[in-house]
């Protein structure tokens, strides 16, 4: 089944969901639930949609273990480069922490129209003028606000909330490197979760790059993931053969019997090596 939402399409199966958000923006592979059976032709089918339908970039997103076990090196012989760790994590918003120190004259606002992609050093402020991925403004105006840290008239952080499937889920927390440490990331998720709160939602979750600091605000860890990427440029110079893909597969699951022929010569789309990906 297809669904058309706002300059992109969702694409559902049984068993997971895949996006085409334009040809600027980043499109994703989510949470899929494969068998060792019908991983391949899956993976196979999707790789062929987005050779035909071109985007920024790609992301696959799994929860730990994944589906297949080998879901991994599936997507490396097909051209994906290993991403990071996420971890999950929610806040009851009954339970917000608040006794946090942060710089004085902090100002800490709702705003989704001033552009940032100026900002130097700004995390995800490259995503375009408002910071958060247009896409998902489009397509949720409503459910969609992003906010701004504020320190002696400079714009020193960000991040954004949109609310769906009954929660409030935080996207793209960052400070500009040279004012880190000092508490203020913390002090926008907890004026996200305090918005988020006030506006009758009980629970927010967020995936981090690290537990420390949404700890302190109240967050708990519900488990790791998995994310995975692809360069439309290295997917569209160098698109995966069956061939290659088979022998990295092989290679990647301890195949022997498989590993009859040659090793060939071609690089395989993520721009690895065989005897890379083997180390890997």
């Amino acid at each position: 089944m297809n669904a058309t939402v706002m300059n992109g399409e969702v694409h559902t199966t049984d068993t997971f969901k895949w996006t085409h958000a334009g040809s600027n923006n980043e499109s994703m592979i989510a949470f899929p639930l494969l068998s060792a059976d019908n991983a391949g032709t899956e993976l196979d089918k999707i790789m062929a949609y987005y050779v035909r339908h071109p985007t920024k970039g790609i992301g696959c997103w799994s929860l730990d273990p994944t589906q297949p076990a080998d879901l991994g090196v599936r997507l490396l012989a097909r051209g994906f480069q290993p991403g990071w760790r996420p971890q999950w994590m929610a806040l009851d918003l009954d339970n917000i922490y608040t006794d946090s120190t942060v710089p004085h004259g902090l100002e800490i606002r709702a705003d989704n129209t001033t552009p940032i992609y100026k900002v130097d050093k700004l995390p995800y402020a490259s995503l375009g003028e408002s910071g958060v991925n247009q896409s998902v403004l489009n397509a949720f105006p409503e459910n969609t606000q992003r906010f701004l840290a504020i320190l002696n008239g400079q714009i020193v952080a960000q991040s954004a909330v949109l609310f769906a499937a009954g929660v409030a889920g935080i996207y793209n927390v960052g400070v500009v490197p040279h004012e880190r440490n000092q508490g203020i990331g913390e002090a926008i998720v907890l004026a996200i979760s305090t918005y988020a709160r006030e506006k009758g939602y009980h629970y927010a979750v967020l995936n981090a790059t690290g537990r420390r600091m949404y700890e302190k605000a109240g967050f708990k860890w519900l488990g790791d993931g998995w994310t995975w990427w692809l360069k439309t440029s290295n997917l569209t110079r160098n698109p995966p053969t069956p061939s290659l893909i088979a022998f990295a597969e092989a290679i990647g699951t301890g195949d022997v019997s498989s590993l009859h022929e040659p090793i060939p010569e071609e690089l395989l789309t993520n721009g690895m090596t065989f005897m890379q990906f083997a180390v890997h």
